[in-house]
């Protein structure tokens, strides 16, 4: 069953998030310790405005646990969407020096940010079942297009996409990572 997250399962979430940074080998991984860092994404997800908070955020349960996460929002939302990030890092007196910004999604894009599956839940149907329901949320928020990116390292995502109907369009490198951004046509 796929169903909005709530504020007060942030903290629980937050090794989904986790998974997607240590995989992005995220500089953010260098600069500050796993305990801060923790409490300072958790912080930032408790806002709606946050890529990772409560708003963007919906879970896949199965037998009562979360068996996957994903989040998503309209690409337009990007250029704002990691102030609350800012914000979290000087509540908790840690600045990092922003470096370049690459673009993830395009405006007229709904964007797949994150989508990952408990390692207990693989192979049972929850990364399909998440892409299913995103893809209506996207219709339902009035888009045509729904995005992501995929490492083209990681084949099993891929071939999920792929499945899912998404085409590759573009390359581009987030971190020090290549991916495919990738589009489907809802």
């Amino acid at each position: 069953m796929i169903r909005k997250a709530k504020q007060k399962e942030m903290a629980e979430l937050y090794p989904f998030v986790f998974k997607i940074l240590s995989d992005m080998e995220s500089p953010v991984l260098d600069e500050i310790n796993e305990e801060l860092l923790e409490k300072i994404i958790v912080n930032a997800m408790h806002s709606p405005h946050y890529r990772y908070g409560y708003e963007h955020a919906w879970v896949c349960e199965r037998n009562g646990q979360i068996a996957g996460a994903f989040f998503g929002y309209p690409g337009e939302w990007e250029p704002l969407i990691d102030g609350p990030l800012q914000a979290s890092m000087m509540k908790f007196d840690y600045q990092l020096e922003p470096g370049p910004k690459e673009n993830e999604t395009l405006p007229g894009e709904w964007y797949l940010d994150t989508l990952v599956t408990h390692p207990d839940f693989r192979r049972q149907g929850v990364g399909r079942e998440m892409i299913e329901a995103a893809n209506k949320i996207a219709k339902k928020a009035g888009y045509q297009t729904i995005a992501l990116n995929c490492d083209i390292e990681n084949k099993a995502a891929y071939q999920l996409y792929k499945k899912s109907g998404f085409e590759q369009t573009t390359r581009l490198v987030l971190s020090t990572h290549i991916y495919w951004h990738m589009t489907k046509i809802l």
